[in-house]
């Protein structure tokens, strides 16, 4: 025989797991979860071509970005002065 303890806890945590189903499985759950990975996905792509970029323009194997990096350059440095 399973102890009365044991049987409630099992009982509980087959209601919590009904519970779970349901919203899991809901189409509101699903639309906000495949949101919210899509935009993952998309900035975490965005990062990795902004630093693989970053790499190759300091490296020079993309010299065709050194004039905006000049202007981005000179740009950050008066935002620093004008805050200063």
């Amino acid at each position: 025989m399973i102890d009365p303890d044991l049987k409630s806890h099992l009982e509980k945590i087959e209601h919590e797991l009904a519970y779970m189903r349901k919203v899991s499985t809901s189409l509101s759950a699903t639309l906000w979860r495949g949101c919210i990975y899509g935009a993952g996905y998309v900035i975490g792509a965005v990062l990795i071509i902004v630093v693989v970029g970053w790499v190759l323009n300091i490296v020079g194997v993309i010299p065709a970005f050194n004039q905006q990096v000049s202007e981005f350059r000179t740009a950050l440095e008066n935002i620093g002065r004008t805050v200063k």
